[in-house]
């Protein structure tokens, strides 16, 4: 019995047509529809879909359609393939667009040969074919109204198309769920006053009756064969297509069935993709065909990919044997990455982590989606490994290759990252159309809500401790915020904190303690998918950072940078290489160049990213703040530092111990002050890579190490002078503490922590590197100290200048 016979047969033996509900899928997609609206897949010559009408047919009946159609972009051939059936009626989806060449969707259903003609010879101007659609009769609905089809689409183009139709789809298979739900509302909310404002606006008549009643429609939209019928239009009453659009255009049908969301979406492109696949190997390479159709089964149906039965391996063997391939697979001079992947791919291991994976959901499309999250996460960071080892072993090309690796890796979850970016919430556009149609108590109110990224939390530095005291002050004021990160062990927050565990970390070359982690790269963008953040925050330029940016980008969401670090810098000093900083330059250029808006720390650094291409319009400087309760001179203990063995003034630095801090510097003046006859002890509170170095270079200091509470306030106020011969520094939080504890600063004139004591008057500033004028300013402040009166006055101007609850509201308000 050939397929199409079985189908008939199928069709002959169902319940009759006239039941006393119809149930029409008003919108499908065969292989006919021939064209997809991503490039990277005109580019690669595979179709928007790979089902076959009859297997279309065959489904559709099967889960309960009593009127079948297919609706391909302008044309009929596909559900022409199953017009013999007495069921089906011919529809498509027509490509319409206004004068301005925005282009509009309209599924046309029930017409004949000659309207297709018709209708593709007046398709151009969007009037037209309205006009034509309506004398003759032809019933059609917009679909999926709010998606934007290219970059023009305005809120005006929908109020337009508010007067030119009667009938919108509001249910929709393969779309996000907000839109659809804002489309409804706005349609059941309209009024005769409404209609007359907006046909006033644009200078344009309704074409029908009544036209602030509207009707809706449902249809799946399907391209991959996999949720048919997921979504339909229902009428209650008797006979065929006539009546049934009859009943339609009196307002009886009703839009059922459920919304899109982006792992339906990935798994019908994983699936038409797998079908062009294997038909272009199936000539050249039948044993991959096979294999591919396999392993594509599993997983577009969410089982373990790499799972195969014995019989199935003993199968394949058979037939590599059988038809000569098996030199295909034993080709001398295969290469190293090869090798890679297929150890990867044959470790029994990633069975059975795949299958953990796979237990812990329900439906098909997200098991399918935790096992490729997975595999990328597990190749991806693998391929890194191996390229930074082949790079510092000099063998470049060897790790070229490796590089060419991610390319695959990433190719190969293109689905994802397509199908999040189609169904991300066009916010700015559902914002104006909440503020053009209200529609009740906050459907929409574009959630003010932020998600900050940063590869470093659970560090002593001054990104940390910031993003801390925000996220404290955000809570305290009932503002919603997340702080993101990836590290496999966590300590418990009084914050909202999400915690990736991450794939792998890695240590940062030439910067010891400071590791970096590789994080869950798909499960990150899936996160804030399903959180709604209005706003993506990102700190670092790391790992988590990048992550951060791709999800900003695919979702379209707003992205916020802040520039805590002079990475360039940093490169500069540690490596002692012009190129690197130049590099390191470069790659900074580029990700803030990602931001739609930067805060820096500094009218300094604001002025060098200028100078560096940023749009002076994107920089704001971030105004942190301090915690008066936790640094103030109440701390300070005359004992503090003569327990720790000080003689004398105590002199105190306070911060990471590296060399980008100018510390050697610092030895420096400490010498030159000694040789003077001056008597005093230098501290330094803090960690570091050159903390060993330090020690030899000034032997007679107090190390400390890290501090933190009542115990650092205490180092603070208890001593006589602040110094920070820091460059580097964009804003140094450590100059702020020390001043709200009342202690006066010496710092250089170079980056942010010179606009702090000159705003605040807390204490001095010297050219870098001037020796002599570092030294004399220290010896006049230690023959001359501040008052205690002074200091408490200095205390007193950081307490009613800076806090943290005025950070986080100036990270609100730039909206």
């Amino acid at each position: 019995m050939t397929e199409s016979w079985a189908i008939y047969w199928l069709w002959a033996t169902s319940l009759p047509v006239t039941g006393i509900m119809l149930r029409v899928d008003l919108h499908l997609h065969s292989r006919h529809s021939d064209r997809p609206n991503e490039w990277i897949l005109r580019r690669m010559g595979v179709p928007q879909s790979y089902s076959s009408p009859e297997e279309l047919y065959r489904k559709l009946h099967t889960r309960g359609m009593n009127l079948k159609t297919i609706t391909d972009h302008d044309s009929i051939e596909g559900v022409l393939a199953i017009a013999h059936y007495p069921d089906v009626f011919l529809s498509e989806e027509v490509t319409t667009y206004f004068p301005d060449g925005c282009p509009v969707h309209l599924l046309v259903w029930d017409i004949t040969e000659e309207d297709h003609r018709e209708i593709q010879k007046v398709r151009a101007n969007i009037y037209e074919l309205a006009a034509f659609l309506t004398a003759k009769g032809i019933a059609h609905a917009v679909t999926h109204p709010l998606v934007p089809l290219s970059d023009n689409w305005t809120v005006d183009h929908f109020e337009r198309l508010l007067l030119l139709f009667k009938i919108f789809e509001v249910r929709n298979g393969n779309r996000e769920r907000l839109s659809q739900l804002l489309c409804q509302y706005i349609l059941e909310a309209l009024t005769p006053e409404k209609i007359e404002e907006l046909a006033n606006r644009h200078n344009l008549l309704p074409t029908h009756p009544e036209p602030h009643r509207k009707w809706t429609t449902g249809g799946s939209d399907d391209h991959g064969g996999l949720f048919v019928a997921c979504a339909w239009t229902e009428w209650e009453g008797n006979g065929g297509p006539k009546e049934f659009f009859a009943g339609l255009w009196r307002g009886e049908a009703q839009a059922m069935g459920e919304a899109g969301d982006p792992f339906k979406f990935s798994s019908s492109l994983y699936n038409t993709l797998f079908g062009f696949l294997r038909d272009r190997l199936q000539s050249r390479a039948p044993l991959a065909a096979s294999l591919l159709s396999k392993v594509a089964e599993r997983f577009v149906a969410g089982r373990n990919p790499a799972a195969f039965s014995f019989g199935e391996r003993i199968g394949h063997v058979a037939e590599v044997i059988r038809s000569g391939q098996v030199f295909e697979l034993v080709r001398p001079g295969e290469g190293g990455l090869a090798r890679e992947f297929a150890k990867f791919f044959t470790d029994p291991r990633l069975r059975e982590a795949l299958d953990e994976r796979i237990e812990a959901e329900t439906l098909p499309q997200r098991r399918s989606f935790r096992v490729a999250s997975y595999l990328v996460d597990e190749l991806g960071y693998r391929l890194f490994v191996e390229f930074v080892r082949r790079w510092e072993h000099q063998n470049y090309l060897e790790a070229l290759e490796t590089a060419a690796g991610f390319v695959a890796v990433a190719g190969a979850v293109v689905p994802y990252l397509v199908g999040f970016a189609r169904h991300a919430v066009p916010r700015e556009i559902l914002g104006e159309l909440a503020r053009r149609f209200p529609v009740g108590d906050g459907l929409f109110k574009g959630d003010e809500g932020r998600a900050w990224f940063t590869d470093t939390l659970e560090d002593v530095n001054g990104v940390a401790r910031t993003i801390v005291a925000v996220a404290r002050a955000a809570m305290a004021l009932g503002r919603k915020l997340t702080v993101v990160t990836s590290r496999c062990e966590l300590r418990s927050w009084d914050i909202p904190v999400k915690n990736f565990p991450p794939v792998g970390q890695f240590e940062i070359p030439e910067y010891e303690l400071q590791k970096l982690s590789f994080p869950p790269v798909l499960d990150v963008l899936e996160w804030v998918y399903t959180q709604g953040y209005g706003e993506l925050i990102v700190s670092t330029p790391g790992p988590v950072g990048l992550v951060a940016v791709m999800a900003g980008k695919l979702l379209r969401l707003p992205l916020i940078g802040i520039y805590h670090t002079d990475f360039p810098q940093y490169a500069r000093f540690l490596s002692d290489d012009a190129f690197i900083e130049s590099l390191t330059w470069k790659y900074m250029q580029w990700f803030y160049g990602q931001m739609d808006l930067v805060y820096v720390n500094s009218s300094f650094y604001r002025q060098k990213w200028i100078e560096r291409g940023l749009a002076e319009e994107k920089l704001r400087i971030f105004w942190r703040g301090l915690d008066s309760n936790e640094f103030h001179p109440g701390f300070r203990d005359e004992r503090f530092w003569i327990r720790r063995g000080a003689r004398g003034p105590v002199l105190v630095y306070v911060g990471r111990i590296s060399k980008e801090k100018g510390l050697a510097f610092l030895v420096e003046v400490l010498r030159e002050l000694e040789r003077r006859g001056r008597t005093f002890t230098m501290a330094f509170v803090g960690d570091g890579p050159y903390r060993k170095e330090l020690g030899e270079l000034w032997p007679k200091g107090i190390f400390t190490g890290f501090l933190s509470g009542p115990e650092l306030s205490q180092a603070y106020a208890s001593a006589e002078l602040f110094l920070f011969p820091s460059t580097t520094d964009t804003f140094g939080n450590a100059v702020l503490e020390a001043m709200g504890c009342g202690l006066f600063a010496v710092v250089t004139d170079v980056g942010g922590p010179c606009e702090l004591v000159r705003s605040l008057e807390g204490g001095y500033v010297v050219s870098a590197r001037d020796l002599l004028g570092w030294v004399e300013t220290i010896e006049r402040l230690l023959e001359f100290p501040p008052s205690w009166e002074a200091r408490k006055a200095l205390a007193e101007r950081v307490r009613m200048t800076r806090s943290w609850e005025s950070s986080v509201e100036r990270l609100w308000a730039h909206r």
